[in-house]
């Protein structure tokens, strides 16, 4: 593991390397009681099977109202922006110390309060936003089981691991048994619970030295239900076995990846996380290789984005840093030395992060997240369907002309006449519809039927041969006119002719450098802006069974999944009508992954006029997904190409008015997208991407690639007029910046988001947000006509 450049850990000066007390490797987030809990491992001494007390009774439980008031976010400012922490617990006694974890500061480990004392029988572990308890196989009135306990977890409080209660009460054996007896022929395999918990997720685990037995739980903290609720009460996968793993190996969770220690502590492997794979750990594994200066008496755990490397034998440390797609998977180190007296050879640590604070240094400094998090309190984010930056906002400004750019300077990149494509022998040139003029003599419908996009049409757009994408080519976007036969797919509107949309975007801000996620249609591209990935599917499934019964099979989590693990239940999605009988993102994105919300979905699901009297009264949630009208007799509003885009410019409108015209308006920031080009034309060629899954793979496409240009437009009064935003370095924009934005907003750790690397590594756009203070004026727009819907209609 770089041994020519860092010489192995030496014993500590002074010490005479007496003592040694070597243990196996134990879990990242889950070793927290008395025997060594790293998966199917065994130590020597037993604990007693009498019930135990997780140390707080009833009338302890977290009151829905005290908890509905920590959901939003921690806007608080704070001294400390660091949020990772390390709990020390002793083997030997209920004693504990936690520590904050700052590899930027000249003491990496510091004490944060007095020790406390916790059961040193439970085991711990961080789940979504909480701590989650469990006691070793107790009986309960007859009855075995485990003891369990989620709590919520404040680092600043005098008794952390004793936090107020959330949900508490007893797991019968046969939970994770079934109808089985036993899985090995250790006698005692279920003395203790093997719980490892995976972004939103939890694996139970059941040693054995031939099968390594796993079953997924899908974790509900039903955050405004507190009582004794199981925070496990659905298996997300039925139970398996892993092919590779099995007893002695020890699986620390880092991101979106699980970390495999082979039973001699050199060997590893790394494996990626996928919770829709019937194997969730994704064959085949990611990275596979040997450390040559960690071995068996090396411990490792996991501190968010870092890894922990440590010597029990004499507290000698190195700080890691994670890197996937490097073969040795850990990189530096980014820090070492000893650590803190007391972790010592007595010492169990679990890494915890909690949400993370506003920066009180930076939440005064236009364009940083802790601004944007101290001055907006409502994220409102509306996709429209199926139109190119070029094709609607192209001529937004004239070439040249002065903007206030964020991001890499250059010019305003619109459309040009100059651009074309061939239609046989024959140029076809980017051109206005109509001249860019409005008319009651004419309708708008610049198209007479929608172009293809799937993914293998929008390659061959992009490449004219799709079989350049193989060759890793540069698109040169030649090919619309071929595929579609259509010279239509080169006309453009004005910005005269779509005032309201250009409007929003030379008043407040516009990013010419945001992309489709991949060259595709409707359903992949907007489950990558709610969920990070495509699912590993291309075309669409928006009807018919697929449609139907799409919620009752394994998919990746969305973002909603991701907040209410955390806590985050001021979210609601507000749609316009219903498809084929159902709300059509909850009925993709987001259905049979909460079951509280499935329990009862009109809390968190509203019609669009709900929006609008929502906003005039100030009551909007703190993060609003606004769907369009799919189609309807009188017309879509979602600006669809073969559709007429004026109803698409008045709904606009009516959303951007009901919210400027509310109470909440200097607190609340519109964010309004497009899915895709939809077969339309743009010029600009989309660039190589990160894979949102390391295995993912359909029909030769690797998901590595993203699509054609589509508005991005962002509205707040915070935000300077005629803003072009672009992202810094060699990532652009596409639809999993806005996931990435909207959950930094919230302050939850990236590496508790588990949607994938795409959305990992996506820029966000918090720079926008540039103004000192909130503009006094608030400009208005008159939306378009033509012949079917004119002036006075």
């Amino acid at each position: 593991m770089r041994a020519a450049q860092r010489g192995p850990m030496t014993t500590k000066p002074g010490s005479d390397g007496s003592g040694l007390f070597r243990v196996r490797l134990i879990g990242p987030r889950f070793a927290g009681q008395r025997l060594c809990l790293c998966w199917m491992c065994r130590s020597a001494e037993n604990a007693s099977r009498a019930p135990i007390s997780a140390g707080r009774d009833d009338a302890e439980v977290t009151s829905s109202n005290q908890h509905r008031e920590r959901s939003f976010m921690s806007v608080s400012p704070s001294t400390s922006s660091c949020n990772d922490f390390l709990i020390c617990r002793q083997r030997q006694s209920d004693s504990y110390q936690l520590y904050r974890v700052d590899p930027e500061a000249a003491e990496v480990f510091v004490p944060v309060g007095a020790e406390a004392s916790f059961d040193r029988s439970y085991a711990v572990a961080q789940v979504g936003g909480y701590l989650l308890q469990w006691s070793p196989l107790c009986d309960n009135d007859g009855v075995p089981g485990y003891r369990f306990a989620l709590r919520t977890f404040d680092p600043q409080a005098a008794d952390p691991l004793n936090g107020p209660l959330l949900q508490h009460g007893i797991w019968k054996k046969t939970k994770f048994w079934g109808y089985r007896d036993y899985y090995s022929d250790d006698p005692n395999e279920d003395e203790h619970l093997d719980l490892l918990p995976v972004a939103s997720f939890v694996f139970s685990l059941i040693p054995a030295k031939g099968r390594g037995t796993f079953e997924l739980w899908n974790f509900d903290p039903k955050p405004e239900e507190p009582g004794h609720a199981d925070p496990l009460s659905e298996p997300y996968t039925g139970q398996g076995g892993f092919p590779l793993i099995r007893q002695g190996h020890a699986l620390i969770p880092v991101g979106n990846y699980v970390l495999d220690r082979l039973p001699d502590g050199r060997d590893f492997r790394l494996w990626s996380f996928d919770p829709q794979k019937e194997m969730p750990l994704s064959l085949p594994a990611i990275q596979a290789g040997r450390w040559d200066e960690i071995d068996a008496s090396h411990e490792i755990v996991a501190i968010g984005e870092h890894l922990l490397d440590w010597r029990p034998e004499d507290g000698r440390y190195r700080l890691w840093g994670f890197d996937p797609e490097s073969p040795e998977v850990l990189i530096g180190p980014v820090r070492e030395g000893w650590l803190p007296a007391k972790i010592g050879p007595g010492a169990r640590l679990n890494g915890f992060q909690s949400r993370v604070p506003v920066d009180s240094s930076r939440a005064e400094t236009p364009g940083t997240m802790d601004f944007m998090r101290s001055k907006i309190r409502h994220v409102v984010y509306y996709m429209l369907e199926s139109r190119s930056f070029d094709n609607v906002c192209g001529w937004l400004c004239e070439k040249g002309e002065p903007n206030h750019v964020i991001g890499p300077a250059g010019d305003f990149d619109g459309a040009n006449t100059d651009d074309y494509n061939w239609h046989g022998d024959r140029k076809v040139h980017v051109s206005q519809y109509k001249d860019g003029r409005l008319s009651d003599n004419w309708d708008l419908k610049a198209l007479d039927q929608d172009p293809f996009h799937d993914t293998t049409d929008v390659l061959q757009q992009m490449f004219v041969d799709p079989a350049d994408y193989w060759e890793r080519a540069t698109p040169d976007m030649g090919g619309f006119v071929l595929n579609n036969a259509n010279d239509q797919v080169m006309e453009t509107f004005s910005a005269e002719q779509l005032p309201v949309l250009n409007g929003l975007a030379a008043r407040f801000a516009v990013s010419d450098r945001w992309f489709s996620s991949i060259p595709g249609g409707t359903d992949v591209n907007r489950a990558f802006s709610v969920t990070g990935s495509a699912f590993n599917r291309l075309g669409t499934w928006e009807g018919g069974n697929a449609y139907e019964y799409w919620p009752k099979s394994r998919h990746r989590q969305s973002i909603w999944k991701v907040l209410w693990s955390q806590g985050i239940t001021d979210w609601k999605i507000y749609d316009a009508m219903l498809w084929k009988k159902h709300v059509f993102t909850y009925q993709l994105y987001l259905k049979g992954q909460i079951p509280t919300v499935d329990a009862d979905p009109s809390h968190y699901i509203a019609g669009l006029d709900q929006f609008t009297q929502d906003a005039k009264d100030g009551k909007l949630p703190a993060f609003s997904y606004l769907e369009p009208i799919w189609y309807a007799p009188s017309g879509t509003t979602s600006y669809h190409p073969g559709t007429d885009p004026i109803p698409g410019e008045r709904a606009l409108n009516e959303i951007y008015e009901a919210i400027s015209n509310g109470p909440g308006w200097e607190h609340t920031l519109l964010v309004v997208t497009f899915d895709k080009n939809g077969g339309v034309y743009d010029h600009v060629p989309p660039p190589y991407a990160r894979k949102p899954w390391p295995n993912d793979c359909h029909d030769g496409f690797a998901y590595d690639l993203m699509g054609p240009r589509v508005p991005a437009i962002m509205v707040s009064p915070w935000i300077q007029e005629g803003t072009v935003v672009r992202a810094e370095g060699e990532v652009p924009f596409d639809s999993t910046s806005f996931a990435a934005t909207l959950l930094d907003w919230f302050g939850v750790p990236r590496p508790q988001w588990g949607l994938g690397d795409r959305v990992a590594v996506a820029p966000t756009f918090e720079t926008v947000l540039q103004a000192a203070q909130p503009r006094t004026t608030t400009p208005s727009f008159t939306p378009p006509y033509d012949k079917s819907f004119p002036q006075d209609g």
